[in-house]
C-alpha cells in the first residue's frame, strides 16, 4: 500500500514539472531574454500552427492511455507498444506536437527569444529523450522501434541517397576503426609517450588558443587559471567516479573540468561580473577542443561503446585499448560514441558561432553550451559499454550529470552580462604561445605515463 501510494505520489510529481512547472519556465524565460533577431509576419499562421501541435499532443496522450494502456511518462512508460494511428504519422507524437506549438506561439507572439531559442532547447531536449532513452527503451522491451509515416527514416531517405550519407557514414566508420586500433607507445626510461599525445595536446593547445584570441592578452591570468583548474577537476571526478587501478590509475573525467571551471567562474563573478566574457570564450572553445580529444578516447579506448550489430560499429583488437584491456570487448562491434561525440560537438560549435556573431549576451552563450552539451553527452552515454560506469534509475551517471547541465544552461541564461562580438584585433603571437604552453601540459597529462609505477595518477593505460 505504501509502495503504490509512493508511486502515485512520483507520477504526480513528474507529470506536474513536465506539464506545468517546466513550461512556465520555458514562458518566463522567452519573455526575459532579448535576442537580435526578428520574427517574420505570419497572420494566423503562428495561432494555426499551435492549435495543430496541441490537437496532435491530446491526441497522443489519448491513444497511449487507450491503446497502450498506460501514461505518457517515459519514466512510467504504458504497457503496450501503440503503432497505429497517430502515432503512425508523427513519430512521438507528444513531443513532436509540443515542438510545433511552441513554433505556433512564438509566431503568434512575435517572440524571438520563444522561437529562436527557448524551441531551439526544446527540440534539442526532445531529441535527447528519444535517442538517449526511449528508442532504446523500446528496443528492449518491444524489440523494434516504430517507423511512422513522417518519421525521421522515412523522410530523410531521399536526402540519404542523393548525398550519399550511408557512404559517407561508412567512410568514417571505417576512420574512427582505424584510429581505435592504432595505439602504440615509446619508452624513454620510465617515461612512456603514447601516440595519442598529439591530440591531447591539440585540444588543450587550440582550446586555450582559441580563448586568448577571443580575449588577448587582458585576460591571460583567468584564462591560466581557469584552463588548470579544468585540469584538476577533471582528474580529481576520475578518480572518484572511476577510481585507481594497477591498470589505470589515472583516469580523467570531464565533467570534473566542467564543474571546477562552471564552479570557479561563478565565484568569480560575485565580484569580477566581467567574468562571464571569460566563461563565454570558453564556451566557444569547448566544442572543438572536446571533438579533437575525442579522437584521443578513439585511441586510448576510454569513452567507448557498448556492444552493437555487425556491420554498425567499430572492432577494437588491439590488446592495448581500454576496450580490450579493461572492458574485455576485444573482436566485437561496439558503437562509436566518440564519434557520436566528434559530430555532435561540430553542430553544437556551428550553433555557438551563430549567436556569437549575432551578438548576444555571454550568458547565451554559456547557457546554450551547457544545453547542447548536455544534449550530446545524454545522447552519447546511452550507447556506451565502459563496465565501471554506475547505473542510477535506469540511466547512467553521467547522462544525469547531462540533465543538470541542461537545467543549469536554462538558469545562466537568465544571468546579465555583455554582448559578444568579433574582436577588432587578434592577438595571435599571444594566442600561439598559450596554445604551445598549454599544448605541452595537456600531451603530458593525458598521454605521458609511468607504467612501472603502482603510485596512484602514475598510468594511464595497460
Amino acid at each position: 500500500m505504501i509502495k503504490s501510494q509512493k508511486i502515485k505520489l512520483q507520477k504526480i510529481l513528474y507529470g506536474t514539472f513536465f506539464i506545468l512547472v517546466l513550461p512556465l519556465y520555458f514562458i518566463f524565460l522567452a519573455n526575459s531574454v532579448s535576442l537580435p533577431f526578428e520574427v517574420s509576419e505570419l497572420g494566423y499562421g503562428g495561432s494555426v500552427m499551435a492549435i495543430i501541435g496541441l490537437a496532435i499532443i491530446i491526441r497522443g496522450m489519448y491513444e497511449l492511455k487507450v491503446k497502450g494502456k498506460g501514461l505518457p511518462m517515459n519514466a512510467f512508460p504504458p504497457e503496450e507498444l501503440v503503432e497505429d494511428g497517430i502515432y503512425g504519422i508523427f513519430p512521438h507524437p507528444i513531443y513532436f506536437g509540443f515542438c510545433i506549438m511552441c513554433i505556433g506561439i512564438s509566431i503568434f507572439y512575435k517572440s524571438a527569444a520563444g522561437l529562436y531559442l527557448v524551441t531551439l532547447v526544446i527540440i534539442g531536449g526532445c531529441m535527447a529523450l528519444v535517442l538517449g532513452y526511449e528508442n532504446l527503451y523500446l528496443k528492449k522491451n518491444f524489440e523494434k522501434v516504430p517507423h511512422p509515416i513522417l518519421g525521421i527514416s522515412n523522410i530523410s531517405r531521399p536526402f540519404v541517397k542523393i548525398f550519399r550519407l550511408n557512404k559517407l557514414w561508412n567512410i568514417l566508420l571505417k576512420w574512427a576503426e582505424n584510429r581505435a586500433n592504432s595505439w602504440k607507445s615509446w619508452r624513454f626510461g620510465k617515461l612512456r609517450i603514447i601516440n595519442h599525445f598529439l591530440y591531447s595536446g591539440l585540444a588543450g593547445g587550440i582550446g586555450s588558443g582559441i580563448i586568448t584570441l577571443i580575449l588577448g592578452r587582458k585576460y591571460s591570468i583567468y584564462i591560466v587559471i581557469l584552463m588548470f583548474i579544468g585540469l584538476i577537476g577533471a582528474s580529481i571526478i576520475g578518480q572518484i567516479l572511476v577510481g585507481s587501478t594497477n591498470r589505470l590509475s589515472r583516469p580523467f573525467g570531464y565533467f570534473g573540468s566542467l564543474f571546477g571551471v562552471s564552479a570557479t567562474g561563478l565565484m568569480i563573478s560575485i565580484f569580477y561580473p566581467e567574468i562571464f566574457k571569460v566563461l563565454g570564450a570558453f564556451a566557444i572553445a569547448s566544442p572543438v577542443a572536446q571533438a579533437v580529444g575525442r579522437i584521443r578516447c578513439l585511441i586510448q579506448g576510454c569513452c567507448h561503446g557498448d556492444n552493437t550489430e555487425e556491420g554498425h560499429g567499430i572492432v577494437v583488437n588491439n590488446p592495448h585499448s581500454r576496450v580490450c584491456a579493461l572492458s574485455h570487448k576485444c573482436g566485437v562491434p561496439i558503437y562509436p560514441t566518440p564519434l557520436y561525440s566528434i559530430i555532435g560537438n561540430v553542430m553544437l560549435e556551428i550553433i555557438l558561432l551563430f549567436y556569437w556573431i549575432s551578438g548576444v549576451k555571454y550568458t547565451i552563450i554559456i547557457g546554450l553550451y551547457l544545453i547542447g552539451a548536455g544534449i550530446t553527452r545524454f545522447i552519447e552515454e546511452a550507447y556506451r559499454g565502459e563496465p565501471l560506469t554506475k547505473i542510477i534509475g535506469n540511466l547512467r551517471i553521467y547522462q544525469w550529470f547531462s540533465v543538470g547541465m541542461y537545467f543549469l544552461g536554462l538558469i545562466v541564461m537568465l544571468f546579465p552580462s555583455g554582448i559578444t562580438s568579433i574582436p577588432e584585433t587578434l592577438d595571435y603571437g599571444t594566442a600561439f604561445v598559450t596554445g604551445v604552453i598549454f599544448f605541452l601540459i595537456s600531451s603530458f597529462a593525458m598521454s605521458m605515463d609511468f607504467p612501472d609505477s603502482t603510485r596512484r595518477y602514475s598510468r594511464l593505460s595497460g
